[in-house]
């Protein structure tokens, strides 16, 4: 059992147990502001997506029962002193392992989006590496950057969370790819002992890079363009792109238009039409950088859909 409380809320906001197997909703509002709590609840793994709007701090203590590892992405906003003694900070994430019992203090302040998943029971013993040692506690224990690939899997979750059907099997699937992808992050580090040489101003302009590309999709800045335009040399943007967020600045921004273009492509949209709008001039290229990244040519995405909603159905 998670249990959340708060004195702002008459010492009771949300919990949640292994019995329930369904979506829920959870809505409260009051003087210091309003929160909404969506939750996703499989065989021993929950989603859940918490908004909170808040003109005030919000205090809440979270107690968890049950052997737990749980991870929560920050979406969007900023509160100190956050979850436990980490802060909640746009595009990084914290996990916290409870080995049974687990009791800490959070903080939600101002406008927040988080996304958290936990693992309990059978899905932690068969996913998690146990007994973990204090160095790899420390490490999993510690506010992480979201890296890209993270960041994708849970963009796919937060789309498909309000369909119907057999979407379990999807997210599923998604809940441990993204706990593999974490348990990557805490291996890789363990094997760089050395620290950052990034600094917390750097860090900044690393995120201001990010967004760049990402609202320059069609007409990208070259790497030197683009260090000039957030204030950094072209060495540490590169080095530093990647070791936040996972991937180089062409990685993130070939991943971003291939993103896209699955959606367009999904939506009906010509082939053509599509790689114009992700920033290809010739559509043969488009095609085959598609390819490489998904494995299947553009034009057969529909009839691929089309299989998985049939195989589906024979599942129902």
């Amino acid at each position: 059992m998670i249990r959340i409380t708060s004195a702002l809320s008459d010492d009771y906001v949300y919990q949640f147990n292994t019995h329930t197997r369904e979506k829920a909703v959870f809505n409260q509002t009051g003087s210091w502001g309003s929160i909404r709590i969506v939750t996703i609840e499989l065989a021993n793994i929950r989603f859940f997506v918490v908004d909170f709007e808040g003109n005030k701090t919000y205090p809440v203590t979270v107690e968890v029962d049950t052997q737990c590892l749980m991870m929560v992405f920050t979406l969007s906003g900023q509160s100190q002193p956050g979850l436990g003694r980490l802060p909640f900070c746009e595009a990084e994430h914290c996990c916290f392992f409870s080995p049974g019992h687990l009791k800490f203090k959070a903080a939600l302040q101002g406008n927040l989006l988080l996304f958290v998943v936990c693992f309990v029971g059978d899905s932690l013993k068969k996913s998690m590496p146990l007994p973990m040692n204090p160095g790899q506690l420390n490490l999993l224990q510690t506010s992480r950057p979201t890296t890209l690939q993270m960041s994708q899997v849970i963009r796919g979750i937060m789309r498909n969370i309000d369909k119907k059907g057999n979407h379990h099997i999807y997210f599923e699937a998604k809940a441990l790819e993204l706990l593999f992808l974490k348990l990557e992050q805490v291996a890789a580090l363990a094997g760089q002992p050395a620290k950052s040489f990034l600094k917390i101003h750097d860090l900044d302009r690393i995120y201001q890079a990010k967004s760049i590309v990402e609202e320059n999709l069609l007409n990208p800045c070259s790497l030197i363009e683009l260090a000039h335009k957030v204030g950094l040399n072209d060495f540490k943007l590169k080095k530093g792109f990647r070791e936040v967020l996972g991937t180089t600045v062409f990685g993130y921004l070939y991943d971003l238009r291939m993103d896209k273009a699955k959606l367009l492509l999904k939506d009906g949209k010509p082939v053509r039409e599509v790689a114009f709008e992700v920033g290809y001039k010739n559509a043969h290229h488009f095609t085959a950088a598609f390819k490489k990244k998904f494995g299947y040519l553009p034009s057969k995405i529909n009839k691929l859909l089309s299989l998985f909603v049939f195989l589906l159905s024979l599942i129902d």
